[in-house]
């Protein structure tokens, strides 16, 4: 609930469309535009001064814990956002049965190493792509 107060004390609108019930979106005072469906994102700059924010927050499904044993548990750096989106995923199953899955992305910085920090990220349409899905 603290999402939607955010935006709406920052002039935005929450609501859904007739045609989707519980699926709210940000949308600017017009009522008209962009109809996100989520608070924070990076871009959308159009809703920046309406409540959308670029701050990450707290995993829907996994605990930030449960996010750091998952990604701690990979031997190969190069797999690891690929488990923790498929745990993720498999966690959104469980605890959102029903409730539409959108976009999940993962991106694992490691800082410690001998040699420079590596990243690797990973993303459910990556996954989707790569199955022919």
């Amino acid at each position: 609930m603290e999402e939607a107060e955010r935006i709406t004390q920052s002039k935005g609108l929450v609501f859904c469309l007739n045609d989707e019930p519980g699926v709210y979106r940000v949308w600017m005072p017009n009522g008209e535009t962009p109809g996100l469906a989520i608070s924070r994102a990076l871009g959308d700059y159009c809703v920046k001064d309406y409540g959308l924010i670029s701050v990450p927050h707290v995993w829907d499904v996994i605990s930030n814990q449960e996010a750091v044993e998952i990604v701690s548990s990979v031997v190969d750096r190069e797999k690891a956002a690929k488990r923790l989106v498929e745990c993720a995923v498999r966690a959104w199953k469980y605890k959102k049965r029903g409730i539409a899955m959108d976009d999940i992305s993962a991106i694992c910085l490691f800082f410690h190493s001998s040699s420079s920090p590596q990243k690797v990220e990973h993303n459910l349409k990556d996954s989707k792509l790569q199955a022919g899905i």
